[in-house]
């Protein structure tokens, strides 16, 4: 049996709660803008299935405490089922993103690759949410100027979180992992 020396057992943290507090600081500046696809899609490629889905599930916990407790969301069926609808559609923007990391071709470069996995599960991510839209109310907010601004959210924050993993890596590859290979460990 391997065991953990310190720099392993930060390296299973490390990018992990670096995704937490740019979360963190993301909610406080943005509060309904959260990037959960970016997010969703950087523990997808970047971390085992296990510290993906508690990363993602973290974040989108954080994110809710934060709304609810912090900026006054509405304690009401409404909003807490829009809550759960965003924590589910993240979780699904992570199969996705991870399910494609699988199958995508080597062949690519990373990047593309990458921005492909994003692609699709952004789409899942908003497929998700408009069905729940349309059982629970808001398909107001799903127009081509609203989605388009997510998008364009959610992209920033994949380059610059992406960046900054290759960053931490490169200098820290014992505290922060493998480099970015699109290949779900």
């Amino acid at each position: 049996m391997e065991t953990m020396n310190e720099n392993t057992k930060f390296a299973a943290v490390g990018w992990p709660l670096t995704l937490a507090a740019a979360a963190i600081l993301g909610s406080l500046a943005l509060a309904c803008m959260m990037p959960f696809v970016a997010l969703a899609t950087l523990a997808a490629v970047t971390m085992s299935r296990a510290q993906a889905v508690i990363t993602v599930a973290g974040i989108w916990a954080v994110n809710q405490l934060m709304g609810f407790g912090m900026f006054g969301y509405p304690l009401n069926a409404y909003a807490l089922g829009w809550g759960a609808a965003l924590g589910a559609a993240s979780m699904a923007a992570l199969v996705v993103a991870r399910s494609f990391a699988g199958i995508a071709p080597r062949a690519l470069p990373t990047p593309m690759r990458i921005a492909a996995a994003f692609g699709l599960a952004f789409v899942s991510y908003e497929v998700f949410l408009f069905g729940f839209a349309l059982v629970a109310g808001g398909t107001e907010t799903f127009t081509a100027a609203i989605v388009g601004q997510i998008l364009a959210n959610d992209a920033l924050w994949l380059v610059g979180l992406g960046l900054l993993y290759t960053v931490l890596q490169r200098t820290a590859p014992n505290l922060f992992g493998p480099a970015l290979a699109l290949r779900p460990r």
